[in-house]
């Protein structure tokens, strides 16, 4: 049984890294895309917006991305710990040996 949590909480890390890699991809494309596309003098009524500001407003512009982005990375690391945790539970309760013995017909 403990196996199959083991494999349980690696499948859904795996998950979690392909979630988080998306979002991060998608995070930049849309960073990049605002960056090369945004009338910067129109939108902060600047003839020539400094590099803080204009970094300012992407960020402004992007924040509920990047609280997603955030949420998913912790989400990882989350998954890493338990997946940690959970093999050191085996091994300290001598689930792991238990388990391979009798899979293997020595018990």
């Amino acid at each position: 049984m403990a196996i199959q949590h083991l494999k349980a909480i690696n499948e859904e890390l795996v998950d979690a890294q392909l979630d988080y890699a998306a979002k991060k991809l998608l995070y930049k494309e849309r960073e990049a895309d605002l960056l090369l596309h945004t009338d910067f003098e129109e939108v902060l009524g600047k003839k020539r917006p400094t590099v803080d500001e204009k970094k300012a407003y992407i960020t402004r512009e992007l924040s509920d991305a990047k609280h997603k982005l955030n949420h998913a990375e912790v989400l990882v690391d989350k998954l890493k710990r338990d997946y940690e945790i959970e093999k050191l539970n085996i091994r300290f309760t001598g689930d792991f040996l238990t388990t391979v013995a009798t899979g293997a017909g020595l018990e």
